[in-house]
């Protein structure tokens, strides 16, 4: 969204109307325009050539006008500005409604937390969201302290643009004390002249809309003097680099340091917070973080780091991965500072649930409550490469009783379809790369840039870091244009020649007592565009080979709808490298076609926001989600009705669908083809935000288990990829002595990605406590009881949540259980989060129980719904014990577990030894460049 968008404006005249947009209203160029009044079409215009909207002023004459609309909606069909792409873009379209009291209010202007104006000028109303990346760290500021509950408080810099906009008898001399009432009062009875003022108010930058910024991008590398800890360029020193590869082993000391990863790495938390603070003139740091990680880190080793900061501040939180808080600043930009419009805008080009948009099936869109886009993120950074296809889902979630208002009540739910990444791939592989090609044409030996563990190492690391810079100089300069180009390195001398413009300068480090290795007879080198260009080749190869991998097996998720991708976000530093960029879609486009993928997808790359837009879209997804009333609040529709628009961001689905296929090791060479869990699988959502789902294969007994994690197909594999995930040891007599007495393996897996192994004797039973439910009475019971010894009872009927009559006949959801499961002995748990529980009788004749309470319908004569009992508020879990009593349960009960696993070996069918898998990822120090060993 541009930071400067004036109005719309439309007149009609006596022969036609005239539309006019100021420059980068519509970010393209106009095809189409199209005036409605409510849902009549009043003038259609096209326009051939097309007007470009996004580079000037656009005049724009409008034929035929068929009347003078009472409720105006323009709507513009446009193509935006591809620079990057070398396709055209698709047709989008943007909605504006002239009538001022379809405008919402102001997003995000709310009352604090304990309902009065925020005018504090302590660092609590400030959080926070730390991107600390492998070459820059950079900080997204949400500030509580401009949020105010009263109306008039509006971004000071619209309020003057819609002074300049309007005449001046508009308004009083001097400043408004209430902008609000001031503008309202004097464009009564000119609805088109409030509709302007109120665009131009709302149409203020994002970033001063939200209360959002972002702090001064610092570089990663730090310089440690002592027991201190600092940022190159706040203070000068030797350079350690690349640290945040130290994330996946925190006990292992941090090259050019004297720290392990668990001491250095909240020095440089509490560091960050401190420059951070000051940058923002605060008495003292912040005290709300959010911190980022590489979407492979594992997640025990994120929790171990999140312990170690916690310390920090008061509130120490990860919730949004990269690639997510990523796409957050894409829909922030998109959404603009108006939900209402900005939503609608949405809408108009996004999928309906069935998948259609709204010129491919109308009936199917226009009957929607909810509009998705599949959005691709790219985040390659310096030295860590994160993907995720995200569905972009807004839910038009008004509550009932406001009903048709003009004000809606929308919620933004970001979806996870699958996700993955790479350690030690980013631009830092390219430098590299860079960095070796060099040593070779400057004949620099191997060993004279390798400083670990060798004495009078500090020569032999000023050599690596002048070359290091030289390759990071020449991949700017020879990637950055649209296509590899030549670039020339000279080493000065004292009688050389003064460089040209456009040449790379390598420094060669001062001689230190005959310590640094002999200068090179050569003194100019060139680096061809070929050269350059088969070093990307394989960086392109591998992020399209994963990104592929990730949207193919993400859109399975869809069922066959036909989806594609509809957006490609490309994020992170290295990103700037335009070479990068087209080798990057020109194959994606092509992995797409060969996966009969549609490759139509458009590009989106924000060059002053490449980097910083992660941590600003991760701060403003939060900040939203914080503010946001509840839909269910009673004051809510009382605003809804006047007009007031909501955006609500609801975090809960990002982690409800795997990402993921997991798959057992089976033998030390043998992976199981079939996954534990397989990407796209839904978890079951409990209170408190949390998810699982339980897998139902069984495994015989092992000393080892061992699961890979894999982003892509398993048939995708390359045979260096290390996917290892989680492993869980014994003793292969322990293992043996389980094995014979019937023990056997079962999985658990958790929103957060954690493996749970579960070893179980007969199928897992549970501890079940409580009142039993007063149901429906059934004449034959709900269990069969065992017909022999040593057989479980069994299920007489089926189960299901809800059977809802649509018409003729039934829409049923998939059953909670089938008649005929077996009913272990430690009972059946069901996750239930619905209104009722309703019985599915069939049976295998034509003799079906005509029970009182049964609803007959006209469908196959041996099928019977009806409802067995109303499920109480809050309790999602109902249970089924042996004899036929109903429970149900506000959390889910625990497990009859044993503490120890060898004690299953003595007991009864129904008891669990339960053990968290430790994940397994390690960090391989030969692909760091800053190990010293390179």
């Amino acid at each position: 969204m541009p930071h400067d968008r004036p109005p719309l404006e439309l007149h009609g005249t006596p022969d036609g109307a005239a539309l006019a947009l100021r420059r980068g209203t519509v970010p393209g160029r106009i095809e189409r325009v199209d005036v409605l009044d409510g849902p009549a079409v009043v003038s259609t215009t096209t326009f051939t050539p097309p007007v470009d909207g996004a580079a000037a002023d656009a005049d724009l004459r409008l034929t035929p006008w068929r009347r003078r609309p009472a409720a105006p909606t323009v709507v513009v069909h446009y193509r935006r500005h591809q620079p990057e792409s070398r396709v055209p873009a698709p047709s989008a379209r943007s909605s504006f409604r002239l009538d001022p009291d379809q405008i919402g209010d102001r997003p995000m202007t709310q009352a604090t937390p304990d309902g009065t104006a925020a005018d504090t000028q302590g660092p609590d109303l400030i959080s926070a969201f730390f991107d600390f990346g492998t070459s820059r760290a950079v900080c997204g500021v949400f500030d509580l302290r401009r949020v105010t509950s009263s109306e008039a408080a509006l971004p000071a810099t619209g309020v003057e643009r819609a002074k300049g906009l309007l005449p001046v008898q508009l308004f009083g001399a001097g400043n408004s004390t209430d902008p609000v009432r001031e503008i309202e009062s004097r464009t009564v009875g000119i609805p088109r002249v409030r509709g302007a003022a109120w665009r131009e108010i709302f149409a203020t930058a994002p970033l001063d809309v939200h209360h959002l910024s972002h702090t001064e991008p610092r570089s990663s590398d730090l310089v440690v003097t002592g027991d201190s800890v600092d940022f190159a360029g706040d203070a000068t020193g030797a350079r350690v680099r690349g640290v945040k590869r130290h994330l996946a082993d925190l006990d292992t000391v941090v090259p050019g340091t004297v720290f392990q990863g668990r001491e250095l790495f909240p020095r440089i938390y509490r560091r960050f917070a401190e420059v951070v603070a000051a940058e923002l003139e605060l008495p003292r740091a912040i005290g709300s973080l959010s911190v980022t990680f590489p979407t492979k880190l594992p997640p025990d080793k994120r929790e171990d780091l999140l312990k170690i900061l916690r310390p920090l501040a008061d509130k120490v939180e990860m919730h949004i991965d990269e690639a997510v808080a990523a796409a957050g600043f894409s829909m922030m930009k998109r959404f603009g500072a108006d939900f209402l419009l900005g939503v609608e805008a949405f809408t108009l080009h996004s999928r309906c649930p069935e998948g259609p948009r709204a010129w491919e099936s109308p009936e199917d869109w226009a009957e929607a409550r909810a509009w998705h886009e599949n959005l691709l993120v790219l985040d390659l950074g310096g030295g860590t490469f994160d993907c995720a296809l995200i569905k972009v889902v807004v839910v038009d979630a008004t509550p009932a009783a406001a009903g048709r208002s003009s004000g809606r009540f929308y919620k933004l739910q970001p979806q996870v379809l699958a996700s993955g990444g790479r350690l030690n791939v980013g631009g830092d592989r390219l430098t590299a790369e860079l960095f070796t090609l060099l040593r070779g044409k400057f004949d620099i030996l191997p060993g004279d840039t390798r400083f670990r563990g060798v004495e009078q190492a500090a020569p032999r690391r000023e050599l690596f870091h002048a070359l290091w810079e030289a390759a990071e100089a020449v991949k700017r300069q020879g990637l950055g244009s649209s296509a590899p180009k030549a670039v020339r390195v000279t080493v000065p001398t004292p009688d050389g020649s003064a460089p040209l413009p456009g040449d790379v300068t390598f420094v060669w480090p001062a001689d230190t007592d005959g310590l640094t290795p002999v200068r090179p007879t050569t003194t100019e080198v060139t680096v061809t565009a070929d050269e350059l260009a088969d070093r990307v080749r394989d960086l392109v190869a591998e992020v399209v080979w994963l990104a592929g991998g990730i949207a193919r097996g993400g859109l399975e998720v869809t069922q066959g709808t036909g989806e594609s991708v509809d957006r490609v976000l490309l994020s992170g530093g290295s990103m700037h490298s335009a070479v990068l960029r087209r080798g990057i879609e020109d194959a994606l486009r092509r992995r797409f076609e060969s996966d009969l993928l549609a490759p139509t997808f458009e590009v989106e790359f924000d060059a002053e926001f490449a980097k910083t837009g992660t941590a600003v879209g991760g701060v403003y997804l939060e900040a939203v989600a914080d503010l946001s009333p509840d839909a269910d609040d009673a004051e809510i529709v009382p605003e809804l009705l006047r007009g007031i628009s909501y955006l609500d961001v609801d975090a809960s689905r990002l982690h409800v669908n795997l990402a993921a296929d997991f798959h057992l090791r089976l033998t030390p060479r043998e992976v199981d083809p079939v996954p534990l869990f397989r990407r796209g699988q839904p978890l079951e959502p409990e209170p408190g935000g949390h998810a699982r789902a339980e897998g139902l294969a069984t495994y015989s007994m092992r000393a080892v288990f061992a699961v890979y994690r894999l982003d892509v197909a398993m048939a995708e594999l390359s045979p260096s990829d290390d996917a290892l995930w989680a492993t869980t040891l014994m003793h292969r007599e322990e293992a043996d002595q389980l094995a014979a007495v019937g023990v056997h393996a079962r999985f658990e897996i958790n929103e957060e990605e954690r493996l749970t192994l579960l070893l179980c004797k007969g199928d897992p039973g549970w501890q079940l406590e409580g009142p039993l439910v007063e149901a429906v009475d059934e004449h034959d019971g709900l269990v069969m009881p065992p017909e022999r010894d040593g057989e479980p009872a069994r299920l007489r009927y089926t189960l299901r949540r809800d059977v809802y009559q649509v018409g003729v006949g039934f829409r049923e959801r998939e059953p909670l259980a089938f008649a005929g499961d077996p009913v272990p002995p430690g009972g059946l748990l069901l996750h239930v989060p619905s209104r009722r529980i309703t019985l599915y009788w069939e049976v295998p004749d034509a003799e079906v129980p005509d029970p009182e309470y049964a609803e007959p319908v006209e469908q196959d004569a041996r099928r019977t719904y009806g409802t067995l009992a109303h499920v109480p508020q809050g309790q999602v879990w109902v249970s089924l014990d042996e004899t036929g009593g109903l429970r149900f349960h506000r959390k889910r009960p625990e497990r009859r577990k044993k503490t120890r696993f060898m004690d299953l070996i003595d007991a009864d069918p129904g008891w669990v030894f339960e053990e968290e898998m430790k994940s397994g990822l390690t960090y391989d120090e030969s692909k760091d460049p800053f190990s010293g060993t390179f």
